[in-house]
């Protein structure tokens, strides 16, 4: 039975020459005609169109992409310029809060002079109009006290 498998299989193998050429011509065309249809249509006006277009679109977007990097760095500089402004702004606010305090402290010290003052003035008059009734002699003891009272106002609101 070995030699009948044998004996078989050389007789395959002696195929004639020209079926062996068909089947290679046969293979052949086969594998080149699609491929002679690619090459045909890969070199087609509208495959070379469709590849310029999209090469196109690349560079825009490349293009874009960049545009849209500067983009964001324009805006991360001015939310940056942005904190330190709004951070500016609270400061002063903080800032102006305490001057206004300072202030109406100052204006309630200078009403408190003020009155010292009307005070101090009404005093010098009374003083004056005893003086007057008094002689001469007294007159001079009563600028004394005049001058005595105002350097004790002025040196007051000078530590002040």
């Amino acid at each position: 039975m070995v030699d009948h498998l044998n004996e078989s299989v050389l007789r395959c193998g002696k195929l004639p020459r020209c079926v062996c050429f068909l089947l290679l011509l046969v293979t052949l065309m086969v594998i080149l005609v699609p491929l002679i249809i690619f090459v045909v249509r890969a070199d087609s006006k509208d495959c070379t169109d469709g590849l310029q277009a999209e090469r196109e679109c690349q560079n825009l977007t490349r293009h874009v992409q960049h545009q849209l990097t500067q983009a964001q760095e324009v805006l991360h500089k001015m939310e940056v310029q942005a904190a330190t402004c709004n951070q500016t702004v609270v400061t002063l606010r903080d800032s102006l809060k305490m001057e206004q305090a300072r202030v109406a402290e100052l204006q309630g010290e200078v009403k408190i002079l003020n009155r010292k003052l009307e005070d101090t003035l009404e005093e010098v008059q009374r003083l004056r109009r005893g003086s007057e009734a008094s002689a001469e002699n007294n007159s001079s003891s009563c600028w004394s006290v005049l001058f005595a009272v105002v350097v004790v106002v002025v040196l007051k609101a000078l530590l002040i």
